[in-house]
């Protein structure tokens, strides 16, 4: 499922490549802001829901604690609540639910870059790896972990848009023995990046939410982990990788400044018309 995911969302990435004259750099950053586009939508819902979900909390609560005996009264309670207030509970991971596949896609177009974006036959690619690892006997697992070195040195993408980087190279490998593996100490910059922005992302997002005492505690070992995550992946992914996720990171951090004006906007509106006010 999610190489068919990483076909289709290929086909996408080679649409821009073409566009931009071979600009992979520009590619991966157009490719990231047509995601956010696309998903716009669900995560307005997301954070509208949450809106609600908080103003709702209290009456949670109370729900809970009077039927903490009664499990099944309590559901059916908490159940009428969402209804009467229009509130889907799971709504708010919709967004999560639908990136997941696509960063998981993601793994596989960085690291096959002739598979998903070139499109290039088996055969040919196979062809190559013969060549490059100097044997007529090769099997798919080394195939496919010869897609970066074919890609870079047959110049099939054009990865080097910025001169001593590229986005093929992995920025682990700058600690590696192996000088011909090695990543410009540039590429670094990347995952701090990541970790930084995915920081602030997560700050602003506790900051706009208004949740309850209860969920900021819960939120805590969150915030922590998902920026040392995204680091992590960054560091040991290709560069193409780390780009999409720092930039998805800032472009995120955007949209969610964006929402919160939108969101602080509705609730001046009704809190006008609660009062009878002109809006």
């Amino acid at each position: 499922m999610i190489q068919a995911i990483a076909s289709f969302l290929g086909y996408i990435i080679r649409f821009f490549y073409d566009i931009v004259g071979n600009n992979y750099l520009i590619t991966i950053l157009i490719f990231t802001f047509f995601t956010k586009i696309v998903l716009f939508p669900l995560t307005f819902g997301q954070i509208k829901s949450m809106e609600k979900m908080n103003k709702m909390a209290a009456k949670q609560k109370e729900i809970q604690d009077k039927y903490k005996n009664d499990k099944e009264k309590q559901t059916e309670e908490l159940l009428n609540l969402y209804k009467e207030n229009k509130v889907n509970p799971l709504s708010g991971c919709l967004p999560l639910i639908i990136q997941i596949p696509i960063i998981f896609a993601m793994f596989y177009i960085v690291r096959q870059p002739l598979t998903y974006i070139t499109q290039t036959p088996k055969d040919e690619i196979k062809t190559y790896t013969q060549e490059i690892l100097n044997k007529e006997d090769v099997n798919d697992k080394e195939i496919q972990s010869s897609e970066l070195v074919i890609a870079k040195e047959k110049n099939l993408i054009n990865m080097e848009n910025i001169p001593g980087i590229n986005l093929g190279d992995v920025p682990s490998t700058v600690f590696s023995k192996d000088e011909s593996k090695k990543a410009n100490p540039i590429s670094l910059l990347i995952p701090i990046l990541t970790i930084a922005f995915s920081f602030i992302q997560n700050k602003i997002t506790q900051k706009t939410s208004n949740n309850t005492p209860e969920q900021e505690e819960m939120q805590k070992t969150t915030n922590l982990m998902l920026p040392i995550l995204s680091g992590f992946i960054s560091y040991t992914m290709p560069l193409a990788l780390g780009v999409y996720w720092l930039f998805g990171n800032i472009l995120q951090i955007v949209q969610q400044l964006i929402i919160s004006k939108i969101v602080k906007k509705d609730k001046e509106k009704i809190l006008a018309l609660e009062k009878g006010g002109k809006i």
